[in-house]
């Protein structure tokens, strides 16, 4: 909520010269208290009560005792919240007499701030009116879907104050205030992934009603979706934990692409498409990527091209020919789908522009997980390394790279498939599920 004009008003800081204050003696440490004779005693000091304040929640709960309970007298109320099961608060009768007089004025506070409840004072700004025009800039800002900077909220600051004629001596001087500021409404430092906000909804709304319209005439398992990722096979992490701060090493850029595709109830799934720059990788040993089990192709950028996916786009129209399956295959609208064959036991419906984000179910979590499997085996790894005393872990090369992203592709559950499948909300409901081939 933001704030009212009803909060209190610092007044004006004057520029007085500090105050010299001469250093007095240091205090003594506690000594064991000396008997009447002057020997030895295993007497401690007496300890001194300590009362913490409580916060504004906790006087609304008074409040609310006192109201359910209207022939209590005070002191009966302070001895019930002593000894509270749940947690003491300890005040006195004279605090409670004091708080009961202030009692309309400590409710008032309670819709001040988002955090009024959790404060033992109440927060004295210089300008209320500067603050609340501050704070309805930054929801307008969320509104719009931006996130603003502390240096855009000084810089917005110092434009209220001059448009609002404030005088200089009220006005907030530095950057000092811009914490209190964030954490009196609840602003933290998020950063902003994928591109989903860049998306209008009713647009994902309609195209999410399209694509169901077409899969309603496809059984699940003949539902399929295939989307690249990029994989920067050989990055070791670059977060960790040491006592101490750590010198950065040369970051490893060497990536290669990978190709997915499986069915909507993660009962199938075909073996990845990797991409990368060497027709024959040197790890290899002069074999062919192939005669090691693995659909592997290159050009100089590791890319995926038309001609990439054509090739493989036949391959899998043959094996549903043979398996006598016609298939819906979704894919986005990315140049390189587009391609002269038509297959003819496979129906190849592309998303359109900008909704990958929302409404295709690779994106949605399953190459997430993948890449996670990925990146455990990876460190796994070079734990290993490190126990059979090699210096460098996180060295690997592309063979064995492979390998793990290989073994990481098919550890992705088929639960985990069908429920990125279903978070992408691109599936016809059972009333409108027809089966029929086109």
């Amino acid at each position: 909520m933001p704030p009212t004009l009803t909060q209190k008003s610092r007044k004006p800081r004057r520029n007085d010269k500090p105050y010299q204050k001469k250093p007095g003696p240091k205090p003594k440490k506690d000594a064991l208290p000396a008997s009447q004779h002057g020997h030895k005693t295993s007497a401690k000091p007496k300890e001194k009560k300590h009362r913490d304040n409580l916060t504004l929640a906790d006087w609304m709960m008074v409040f609310a005792y006192i109201d359910e309970h209207p022939t209590s007298s005070q002191t009966d109320i302070v001895n019930h919240f002593h000894d509270r099961h749940e947690g003491a608060l300890v005040f006195t009768q004279g605090t409670l007499s004091r708080k009961i007089k202030k009692r309309a004025e400590l409710e008032e506070r309670v819709n001040s701030t988002p955090t009024a409840l959790d404060s033992k004072r109440p927060r004295v700004v210089t300008r209320p009116d500067v603050e609340e025009a501050l704070v309805l800039w930054v929801r307008h800002m969320e509104q719009k879907g931006e996130t603003v900077s502390g240096k855009m909220l000084v810089e917005k600051r110092k434009r209220f104050e001059e448009r609002m004629e404030i005088p200089e001596a009220q006005r907030l001087q530095g950057e000092g205030w811009v914490q209190k500021f964030c954490r009196t409404y609840k602003l933290r430092s998020i950063k902003r992934h994928g591109e989903a906000g860049s998306v209008d909804l009713e647009a994902v709304k309609r195209e999410r009603e399209r694509v169901a319209k077409i899969l309603s005439s496809f059984a699940p398992r003949d539902r399929w979706n295939m989307d690249e990722t990029g994989l920067f096979a050989f990055a070791p992490p670059d977060r960790g934990l040491a006592t101490e701060q750590m010198k950065g090493k040369k970051t490893e850029k060497f990536r290669i692409t990978l190709a997915f595709a499986c069915n909507a109830d993660g009962s199938e799934r075909e073996e990845p498409f990797f991409i990368g720059k060497s027709k024959m990788p040197r790890c290899f040993n002069k074999q062919s990527p192939e005669s090691r089990g693995f659909y592997y192709r290159n050009n100089k950028n590791a890319w995926m091209t038309a001609v990439f996916f054509e090739e493989w786009l036949k391959k899998i129209d043959l094996k549903m020919q043979r398996q006598n399956r016609h298939v819906c295959l979704l894919v986005d609208n990315f140049s390189g789908h587009v391609v002269p064959y038509t297959p003819t036991n496979v129906r190849l419906e592309f998303f359109e522009p900008n909704m990958t984000s929302f409404v295709q179910p690779l994106d949605a979590g399953i190459i997430r997980c993948m890449k996670a499997h990925y990146r455990s085996a990876f460190c796994n790894r070079a734990i290993d390394l490190d126990e059979a005393g090699e210096r460098e872990v996180y060295k690997i090369n592309l063979l064995e790279a492979m390998l793990m992203a290989k073994a990481a592709w098919y550890k992705v559950k088929p639960e985990t498939i069908a429920n990125c499948w279903n978070h992408a909300k691109i599936q016809p409901t059972p009333n409108n599920e027809k089966y029929e081939i086109y």
